[in-house]
């Protein structure tokens, strides 16, 4: 018997029989799904889930629509809640303005944004909290390093090594709090720590040593106002004790001891701080008793939110003198690389950037990483 005389089972004529008397719908192998329009023809179909399906999109459509919605909403509010307190990303806040102001209220939201994260890690995991920036600049070149550090009291010093041009520069800060709803929930009693290092990373003829360490630890009460003032916010006042040295001996040795306080004013996308200190003074041992006409009484701040994540920052010092004036100025520039990261440029040009440099002006520019940024 050849192949082309193989015969059907007995069978075949009745299946035959029973599809060509099937709607031809239900028998077509196509790739698009058959129109169906009756219930009917629903218990035609073999796949069960497709079956349930089927059945579903006669007798329970407002209801799948509802729950459609009801998860469309959810993811919505999920992704947007991520960005901004109130469910808004940055431009979404600014488009809540006033009048239609595209930049009402930006930075305000943002302030409320940090300050509920700072509370939220806090409770969740028990550790430290961001402070001040905390960045790392592998790169950065001095016009004029100080070769012959100065000192009223102790005199002009050297180092050990010759002094490269080039350095890395990285700065760590974090607080912690030591009470919280010291009168209501708005205060809070906090540890705070910065430190600044400059290290000689390339200069490997001497081994690598680290030129200067500033070490900031310092104890504040922070009052978060949220008090609408004129066309901003008044978000918080600070008050508190601070401590910086550079922790070496004589005849390098440096360090202060202040009352510094703060208060922090939103408007739009900026943010404006002031940092009033009054020095406490010291006995007759005191290694940099002239610093205050290098650096003043005070920090000036203006931090200005571009975007999401892009952050103009600068920062004023100077002595408010008119016969010697002096005044520094540090520029700082956060934008997006990568993922996780922010990349960060940085301008110094003035005095105090160390303790070791607080009467030698320095002019240095920097590029690295900014892990930890001011909102």
């Amino acid at each position: 018997m050849t192949s082309s005389q193989v015969s059907a089972p007995p069978t075949a004529p009745i299946t035959i029989s029973l599809l060509l008397s099937l709607p031809l719908t239900v028998v077509a192998q196509t790739n698009e799904p058959p129109a169906i329009d009756s219930p009917d023809q629903c218990a035609l179909i073999a796949d069960g889930i497709k079956r349930l399906a089927c059945f579903d999109n006669f007798y329970k459509p407002a209801e799948r629509q509802a729950q459609a919605s009801e998860s469309a909403k959810e993811q919505a509010e999920e992704s947007v809640a991520k960005l901004a307190p109130n469910g808004e990303d940055i431009d979404a806040i600014a488009g809540n303005g006033s009048e239609g102001d595209p930049d009402s209220g930006v930075m305000a939201a943002l302030v409320d944004r940090y300050v509920a994260a700072e509370k939220a890690i806090f409770s969740f995991s028990g550790s430290f909290v961001g402070h001040r920036p905390t960045y790392i600049l592998p790169a950065s070149w001095v016009k004029d390093p100080n070769d012959t550090p100065l000192s009223p009291r102790l005199g002009a010093t050297g180092y050990d090594y010759e002094l490269e041009r080039e350095e890395a520069k990285y700065q760590i800060s974090f607080k912690v709090p030591l009470l919280t709803g010291i009168l209501d929930d708005r205060t809070t009693l906090w540890f705070g720590y910065t430190q600044t290092s400059f290290w000689q990373v390339y200069n490997q003829d001497d081994s690598a040593p680290f030129r200067e360490t500033n070490y900031e630890p310092e104890i504040f009460a922070r009052y978060q106002v949220d008090w609408d003032l004129g066309p901003g916010r008044l978000n918080a006042l600070t008050i508190g004790f601070n401590h910086q040295s550079n922790g070496q001996s004589e005849p390098r040795s440096r360090s202060w001891n202040r009352i510094m306080g703060s208060a922090a004013y939103s408007y739009d996308r900026w943010l404006f701080m002031v940092q009033p200190w009054y020095r406490i003074p010291e006995n007759n041992n005191d290694d940099n008793e002239d610093i205050e006409r290098y650096l003043g009484h005070a920090n000036y701040y203006a931090v200005y939110k571009l975007s999401e994540d892009r952050t103009f920052s600068l920062r004023l010092m100077n002595n408010l003198r008119s016969d010697d004036n002096k005044t520094s100025v540090e520029f700082g520039y956060s934008f997006p690389m990568g993922d996780t990261i922010k990349g960060f440029f940085q301008y110094y040009n003035g005095y105090g950037e160390s303790l070791i440099d607080y009467n030698h002006r320095i002019q240095r520019f920097g590029v690295g990483i900014m892990l930890n940024d001011w909102l």
